[in-house]
């Protein structure tokens, strides 16, 4: 079982596309609160244009640039 799995099944993340790397997890001082941050990757292949709705066929879509996102994950 390879790391990345390891992090999906301890934060509870059922995607398959989103990786994890090897200390991906960092502590730093967020809004002067000591908080843990996980750093993650989404990668997929896209089925089709958002835009224009041509078929992803043998390739022609790219996915181009990333964005980054900030989840939070409250503990009850």
């Amino acid at each position: 079982m390879s790391y990345s799995n390891d992090m999906r099944k301890l934060i509870d993340i059922q995607d398959t596309n989103i990786t994890f790397e090897e200390k991906c997890v960092q502590v730093q001082v967020h809004r002067g609160l000591v908080t843990k941050f996980i750093k993650a990757k989404l990668s997929y292949t896209p089925t089709h244009s958002s835009v224009c709705g041509v078929k992803n066929v043998d390739y022609t879509i790219y996915k181009n640039g990333t964005k980054t996102s900030n989840i939070k994950l409250f503990s009850a």
